[in-house]
């Protein structure tokens, strides 16, 4: 398994806010009660880019008008496919990596690039609407819920969430990155919670692993959020460092309390 795991010892995790703290405990037991003991968050394969002329078309027939998603930069990123090289870079990862993991179900992104990656990686086993297939729309950065995490996004890019917590150039959103990023990582703790207590009963009975198929960045702060809990000291400190390029993952082992990045 390529990358390297951390394993912080002897020093107290981070504090959270009472609350976030209450959160992560629900998580980590549900998971726990769901038999999982890994989750490894994959960012999708390379992808073609935004086609404006397929998402103008997607957007008056796929989505409600009244939704607040239905326009064309968005439908246009969700429809984006993957590319021929994105195709062999999910092959690549299944092999070096998620072969070695016994997956029980997977939580996507409605995102086609990562529909498609989490297909290809796992074989075909888990296609959108296979047992044990979850959606979480919240992963998608448009879909996040949290304008200052989008604005932030849409100014900086991909990089480490390090990064975002540093920054001082994005407009009302100077040198708080780190909270608008925990809003989004106490938010996605609840709404993982409520996912896997609904959707556990698909899962396999076999394994002990969820893969989550997602986006650079969003899906690095949900790692922070599994990470805690699972209860790993210093769970953000050590993902805020982790640059997730595409098909590499981040995976969170609650036995061993390590994080590590996986790739090709």
């Amino acid at each position: 398994m390529g990358g390297g795991a951390s394993k912080a010892k002897g020093r107290p995790a981070s504090a959270m806010p009472t609350n976030a703290a209450s959160q992560a405990a629900k998580l980590g037991s549900i998971l726990s009660t769901a038999g999982v003991q890994k989750v490894i968050l994959i960012r999708h394969a390379q992808a073609k880019p935004r086609d404006a002329n397929a998402a103008a078309v997607e957007a008056g027939t796929v989505l409600k008008a009244d939704t607040p998603f239905a326009n064309a930069w968005t439908v246009g990123d969700l429809i984006r496919p993957l590319t021929a090289d994105g195709e062999a870079q999910a092959v690549a990862a299944a092999a070096a990596y998620l072969d070695a993991l016994e997956l029980k179900a997977i939580i996507c992104s409605e995102a086609t690039r990562a529909i498609v990656t989490g297909e290809i990686m796992t074989h075909g086993k888990f296609f959108k609407g296979a047992t044990g297939y979850l959606t979480l729309h919240t992963l998608h950065p448009s879909r996040s819920g949290t304008p200052d995490c989008e604005k932030m996004f849409d100014k900086l890019g991909y990089g480490t969430l390090a990064t975002y917590y540093a920054d001082t150039s994005v407009p009302a959103c100077e040198g708080k990155g780190k909270a608008i990023f925990r809003h989004y990582v106490n938010k996605v703790t609840s709404e993982l919670h409520q996912l896997v207590s609904a959707g556990m009963a698909s899962f396999a009975t076999g394994g002990d692993t969820v893969a989550v198929f997602g986006h650079a960045v969003f899906l690095n702060a949900v790692a922070v959020a599994v990470a805690e809990a699972f209860s790993i000291d210093q769970a953000d400190e050590q993902v805020a460092l982790m640059e997730l390029g595409e098909a590499q993952g981040i995976l969170c082992d609650a036995s061993a309390k390590t994080i590590t990045l996986c790739k090709a």
